[in-house]
């Protein structure tokens, strides 16, 4: 599904693919080489009720983006623990886009996210195969002007670098039903009880006193201070490689107008690891209708790779504390 573009005439989008293709001197209308981008503005913390939240600006788009945490049970082989995804679209995004056209891109752009990003979020874990805590992810697209899709995931990633979880206390007792042999009956909670929790009983016999023991629960240490999430450095990146007509060329970071004029993308996302020094790719996605020569897939993958190790780099040394 391609994203709402403004209409251009024959002639604007002959002289945007003419001057995209030069073989010698391709040229934008911005001055840019071709694998240039616009500044990249990213700010942390914007919504002060949110458990994490990110602001970005790429040219004239731009995405803000929250996490709202709930506890949830859950286990490793259910995945339950997995975030949502929601992407709202605000009117001046696309003012000459009709609201159920925005609904139905709303609904394609949280759906990539929710498959290529989501499942490189490690699990929140609160007991482990019993309660998580399961990221309600939100983003708005306030403005845009092009490369939405990367603003989209470069909000995510910076919202999840944000992300504060609360010190995690486990609750757990052993009791014993009477102090002498004999004493107590099974099942009745005696010595070593914590007030309100009496679920999940068991009763052993050890050398002729019944010792009883409670489930886990948890509550917040809130003597601890809010940490960070494990490998936020690793999060994904997007890279798209915007193809020219008829023309081995290929650029990044289109604005709206040379995305009505080359609607074919290449969109490469590449997560990292720390234990590795890699990068590895974890999904791809093409659109517009031009296909891809085989011969030239590895190269575009390479490419793109390259271009995501640098992005990565920037992202991760300006993470917040």
């Amino acid at each position: 599904m391609s994203l709402p573009v403004p209409t251009l005439s024959p002639s604007e989008i002959s002289y945007i693919q003419t001057s995209l293709s030069d073989s010698v001197q391709p040229t934008r209308s911005d001055s840019r080489s071709l694998l240039d981008t616009r500044p990249i503005e990213v700010s942390y913390g914007v919504f002060p009720h949110a458990n994490g939240s990110s602001r970005i600006k790429i040219g004239g788009t731009e995405v803000v983006a929250g996490i709202k945490l709930e506890v949830v049970d859950s286990s490793e082989s259910s995945k339950g623990w997995r975030g949502k995804v929601e992407v709202d679209i605000t009117p001046q995004a696309f003012p000459s886009s009709q609201p159920s056209n925005l609904s139905s891109t709303s609904a394609y752009l949280s759906s990539v996210l929710q498959s290529h990003f989501m499942p490189s979020v490690p699990p929140l874990v609160i007991i482990p195969s019993q309660k998580y805590f399961q990221p309600q992810l939100h983003l708005t697209l306030v403005s845009s002007d092009g490369n939405v899709l990367s603003a989209l995931v470069l909000g995510a990633r910076s919202a999840f670098a944000d992300l504060k979880l609360p010190k995690i206390k486990i609750i757990s007792w052993v009791g014993e039903n009477g102090e002498n042999e004999g004493e107590g009956a099974e099942g009745v909670i005696g010595k070593g009880d914590l007030s309100g929790i009496k679920a999940a009983i068991k009763s052993k016999s050890k050398r002729g006193r019944n010792i009883t023991k409670g489930g886990e629960d948890w509550d917040l240490d809130l003597s601890e201070d809010l940490v960070h999430i494990d490998e936020r450095e690793e999060l994904p990146v997007l890279v798209t490689l915007n193809m020219v007509p008829n023309s081995p060329n290929i650029f990044l970071d289109a604005t709206s107008q040379e995305e009505s004029a080359c609607p074919s993308k290449l969109h490469l996302f590449f997560n990292s690891s720390s234990k590795e020094k890699s990068l590895k790719i974890c999904g791809i996605r093409l659109e517009g209708g031009q296909s891809i020569d085989n011969s030239r897939i590895k190269g575009l993958i390479e490419e793109g790779a390259r271009i995501a190790g640098e992005l990565i780099t920037g992202l991760n040394g300006n993470l917040p504390q």
